[in-house]
Formats: structure tokens, sequence, C-alpha cells
């Protein structure tokens, strides 16, 4: 389910999936969420050894549809899982202004310092406007494990992926 503003309530989505193999580079699997008439969103995921890195996420209908982020991290989290793994790490990259809308969605920074920039900007930004940390350029990130934990907890009631 995802929100939709023209709406005002939750809709279901669709979770379409393709995986590659790539010899020399592994396993690379985008998901593309839809719902029943436009693609809403997609997640490109690479497997690691111990859980993903995150390629690449992009809500392409951000005027119509809120929450894509939480709704990425969910598919992160239930990809892992599909793949039988206990415990994993899911790695990935803030960029393109994207920094404080990972950060209050609950993923951290290897850096403190950058984590310190976020937080200042975040308390800046006037309510309504858009966070700019783009000057920040691209910073590594995880998702903690209490983050995880809570996906799981979630899938458990509600798996987008696994039916």
């Amino acid at each position: 389910m995802i929100y939709s503003k023209r709406l005002q309530t939750q809709v279901p989505v669709n979770i379409e999936s393709k995986s590659n193999f790539i010899q020399g580079y592994g396993n690379f699997t985008s998901y593309t969420v839809k719902d029943n008439k436009i693609t809403i969103g997609k997640v490109d995921i690479k497997d690691t050894l111990n859980g993903i890195e995150v390629a690449f996420i992009e809500n392409k209908q951000p005027k119509l549809y809120s929450g894509f982020g939480k709704l990425a991290d969910q598919i992160e989290v239930e990809h892992c899982v599909k793949r039988g793994l206990k415990n994993f790490d899911i790695l990935s990259e803030a960029s393109l202004n994207s920094h404080a809308l990972h950060f209050l969605r609950g993923k951290r920074f290897y850096s403190k310092e950058a984590e310190e920039n976020i937080k200042k900007v975040i308390a800046e930004t006037p309510k309504g406007k858009p966070f700019n940390t783009r000057f920040l350029g691209s910073i590594k990130m995880y998702m903690p494990q209490e983050l995880i934990q809570k996906y799981i907890k979630i899938i458990k009631k509600n798996p987008l992926i696994l039916k």
C-alpha cells in the first residue's frame, strides 16, 4: 500500500521484479512499483554476501504519491528475507538532495560530520520547503538493525513481495 495524495487514502500496489546476473559483478534485481495504471517508482538492488547494496531509488510520481521511501525500505528488507538471510546489511549512498529524507526515515551515515550537517539542514529548513543537502555530495549510509527489525515485523503482517 502507498498513500495517494489525489484520493487521500492508502491504495494497493503491484510490484514487478527483474533479476540479472552479470558475470564478474553479481546479481542485480530491479523492483518496479505500480498502481493499476502507472509506474510509481523503482528500486534497484545488488546482492552482496552479507545483504544488499541499494543502487537506485526513484519515486517517479512524487506529486501523486507519498511514502515511496518507506515502501522502498520495506522492499530492500524483504529482498534480503526472501534470500534466506537472517542477519544482513543494507548499504546505500545518499546523493542528489536525498540525504535528509533518508535520515528522517531512519537510515544513518558512516560520517558523523555529515550526519550533523544533515541535522542542521533539517532544523533550519522551514516547514513545507525542500531540504537542500546537495552540497554534501554522495555519502555512504546504512540501515540500522533496529530499523531492519521493524520492517521484518511489518513484513510478517503485510508482505509486499513475499506473497
